[in-house]
């Protein structure tokens, strides 16, 4: 009975072994990312993120009036501070669908008018400070680079419909706009 025993036992061990040989790990490593983000500007990496959006990975990211934070499964944290004469906004025009949202994060907002043309103009006073077409992103939302500490005034156009809305880009302004309703 003893040989038995151990025969199930050496059995038992290899066919462990097999199967410990033939698994995948399921820890994805992001030495990779970690390192494209450490060494790009903010606006890079900003494109990053949204590039790494759909890869299914687990990197959450979001934007506060100040800085960029990108904070990885393993528990590293990259953190980047904005501009000090720019501001970061992610604007999505909507339809029929929105959220509401202060912090645009990069790896989960998600809007309804995904890859669409809209025609955007801002102005500081009457001083038209972008004036042409704009593409939403795969998330529906249009990023644009504003004048730090300026009121302005944001026309967006899609089809028959505008929306618009005035907002000052100081530290407490909003990375997140979902009130943009085109009418």
């Amino acid at each position: 009975n003893e040989g038995k025993f151990m025969k199930k036992f050496i059995y038992s061990i290899i066919s462990v072994l097999i199967l410990l040989s033939c698994s995948e790990s399921t820890d994805i490593n992001y030495d990779d990312e970690y390192s494209l983000l450490q060494n790009s500007d903010i606006k890079e990496s900003i494109s990053l993120l949204n590039s790494w959006r759909n890869d299914n990975n687990k990197i959450t990211s979001y934007v506060t009036p100040k800085i960029l934070v990108a904070e990885f499964p393993d528990g590293r944290t990259i953190t980047k501070n904005l501009p000090d004469d720019e501001m970061y906004v992610a604007i999505a025009p909507y339809l029929t669908r929105t959220h509401s949202c202060t912090n645009h994060y990069l790896s989960k907002c998600d809007a309804e008018l995904k890859n669409k043309e809209f025609y955007v103009q801002a102005y500081i006073n009457d001083k038209k400070i972008i004036n042409g077409n704009y593409n939403s992103l795969d998330n529906g939302f249009i990023e644009l680079w504003l004048p730090r500490n300026k009121t302005i005034k944001i026309e967006i156009k899609y089809s028959t419909k505008k929306a618009e809305e005035t907002f000052i880009t100081d530290d407490n302004c909003k990375t997140c706009f979902t009130t943009f309703y085109l009418e």
